[in-house]
């Protein structure tokens, strides 16, 4: 079994947290923040502490801070030398974390909201170590949580992220910009929510570019110039047609 601490109380750490908690083989042994108090959206039994010199002995110490803070936070932690601390970022370097002798990266490929339960068993893990030895202690924890193990080095693993922006973040961002297009009209946005799964779902038995539909693919111009035209006058205009250009390019390519 191992024993873990957390340190973090972001989305990241709260449903890690969890997953650690209904594991048998896992010990969640505390978790570490910065407030005085342990935020109520997590299980109030957990071991908590908001001092860094008062961090209990643990096998592994999973930072799940801001990028920019995994450094300074590691530089404040002193730890046992057989310890292994880990970052669960996608874009941080795993060097981050050298002045620490066994260190590297177990990075949670999902998207995480604090009101959304996930089942972490289904969640790609991506990771990294600082020696043979130290990742495949890293991959143990790892299949202990997922299923999926992904074993990458860093520029890799930015790569990954890069990947996920688009995929999560960017794909989201246009359901916000379509969110405010219905509301303007004052029409229920509910109405493309069954676009949007079934968008999702085709995932499963396409590739992106099979399951990729619309005026700009088809290179339907009268379409795309009326739908131009009714977005002149809003800052959209812009991102439709950068859009609709590299999906018509993308055709072309293939």
């Amino acid at each position: 079994m191992f024993n873990i601490v957390i340190i973090g109380t972001g989305n990241v750490s709260h449903h890690l947290c969890n997953a650690i908690l209904n594991s048998k083989t896992l010990n969640l042994v505390q978790l570490f923040g910065r407030k005085k108090k342990l935020p109520k959206n997590f299980k109030q039994s957990i071991s908590y502490c908001y001092n860094l010199k008062e961090i209990k002995k643990a096998d592994f110490y999973i930072i799940c801070v801001n990028d920019g803070a995994i450094l300074k936070v590691s530089d404040e932690l002193s730890l046992d030398k057989s310890s292994i601390v880990v970052h669960s970022s996608g874009s941080t370097n795993m060097d981050e974390l050298s002045k620490h002798k066994n260190y590297g990266v177990l990075y949670p490929l999902q998207t995480f909201s604090k009101r959304k339960k996930t089942n972490f068993r289904d969640i790609p893990i991506i990771i990294e170590g600082s020696s043979n030895s130290v990742l495949n202690k890293i991959k143990k924890l790892s299949t202990l949580l997922s299923k999926k193990v992904v074993v990458c080095n860093s520029e890799q693993r930015t790569l990954i992220h890069i990947s996920a922006v688009f995929t999560n973040n960017f794909s989201n961002y246009m359901n916000i910009i379509a969110e405010k297009i219905l509301k303007s009209q004052n029409i229920d946005v509910d109405i493309l929510n069954p676009l949007i799964k079934e968008t999702a779902d085709k995932l499963n038995y396409l590739s992106p570019s099979e399951a990729q539909t619309g005026p700009a693919i088809r290179n339907d111009e009268i379409t795309i110039q009326k739908h131009l035209n009714l977005l002149k006058e809003t800052k959209y205009f812009e991102v439709y047609n950068r859009l609709t250009e590299e999906i018509i390019k993308s055709k072309n390519e293939l």
